[in-house]
């Protein structure tokens, strides 16, 4: 769902949804605009097919956990290392010659990696589409000059940037590449005033760590419910280190004051070990 009102627009010559720029009245789209949008679109429906108003097909229980649109973002991942990278790659690579090509392909292998970045540019630049995420991450961020912008003026200077490319991608190209992924890159400097840098809400980590997700799930039946089952296993059964407390050494008598240091003792050792 788009967080601004723009409208995307059917062009049966290229056969796709185009965005263009000129047509952008940047105005932000609200959480009331989408509830009002869904219960309209619950209202034409009346229990026959689906009818979409605004690209909203009816309520959702989501409208009731997050507020639409500065909530929903972006995912770096997808967007720009799976989407609109490859093809712009893939729009330069029709511009330069065989030579210049194998000459980027010979960089891109001739690169020092530090072992723990495990990226290898095993295809050439012409099959960007073919590169895994982590080989665009690579090329956008890393292969020339790198730099993590943290001011409010370089976040300024970044987005009147993306402005220009977005503005000025149709005459580098042509309309076709004026699709949503490219439109989709006007949102990523609010986003980032709203929710911090890209790298901290991309899908990068959960992909490092969907592995261990995985081995808690067995077959294709109930995945969620398995894998919750495990993790509530692990955290019942993993022990919490502690340190006992000098009194529980102690010599037990007949003398009420040290029984009541005894029982006071015996209740937070209980504590600590079933009461996390």
């Amino acid at each position: 769902m788009l967080p601004s009102t723009w409208k995307g627009v059917w062009d049966a010559g290229y056969n796709k949804v185009l965005y263009p720029y000129a047509n952008n009245d940047l105005t932000a789209r609200t959480h009331d605009g989408y509830l009002k949008a869904a219960r309209e679109a619950l209202r034409k429906s009346n229990g026959g097919k689906e009818v979409a108003v605004d690209g909203i097909k009816g309520l959702s229980s989501l409208l009731q956990i997050f507020n639409y649109p500065t909530q929903i973002i972006y995912d770096f991942m997808h967007l720009v290392c799976l989407g609109h990278i490859p093809s712009l790659i893939n729009r330069w690579c029709t511009r330069i010659d065989k030579n210049t090509i194998l000459k980027i392909d010979n960089k891109l292998q001739q690169l020092r990696i530090p072992h723990n970045m495990k990226v290898v540019f095993l295809e050439s630049i012409k099959m960007a589409w073919q590169w895994k995420a982590k080989n665009s991450r690579l090329f956008v961020l890393h292969v020339g000059l790198l730099h993590a912008p943290q001011t409010k003026e370089e976040i300024l200077l970044a987005e009147r940037l993306l402005d220009f490319y977005c503005r000025t991608a149709s005459n580098v190209h042509n309309s076709s590449i004026e699709i949503f992924s490219l439109h989709a890159h006007l949102h990523l400097a609010y986003q980032v005033r709203q929710h911090g840098g890209l790298a901290h809400m991309s899908a990068f980590a959960f992909q490092s760590a969907i592995r261990y997700i995985k081995k808690k799930a067995r077959g294709c039946i109930r995945l969620a419910s398995q894998i919750a089952y495990w993790v509530d296993m692990r955290r019942v059964t993993q022990s919490n280190k502690f340190s006992l407390p000098k009194e529980c050494l102690m010599n037990v008598s007949r003398n009420k004051t040290d029984l009541k240091k005894y029982i006071v003792t015996i209740k937070l050792i209980h504590n600590r070990l079933f009461c996390p």
